[in-house]
């Protein structure tokens, strides 16, 4: 009896569509090597510094009760 090829390309398609084709999962954050310095060191203050002001936490506290 004569082995069949593994790269066979017969009936793949119907295969690989039967569960639907998929895009790869997006990141949440976009990795930051290599990225401009002076733009990171200056997004790390501006984190930093955003801090919500006492009237909008208690606007938030408020919403989360």
């Amino acid at each position: 009896m004569v082995k069949r090829k593994n790269a066979c390309l017969h009936n793949s398609s119907s295969k690989n569509h039967r569960n639907g084709i998929k895009k790869a999962p997006t990141k949440k954050y976009v990795n930051q090597t290599g990225m401009d310095p002076k733009f990171l060191r200056n997004q790390r203050f501006a984190k930093k510094k955003n801090v919500p002001s006492a009237k909008m936490a208690a606007r938030l506290a408020k919403k989360s009760e």
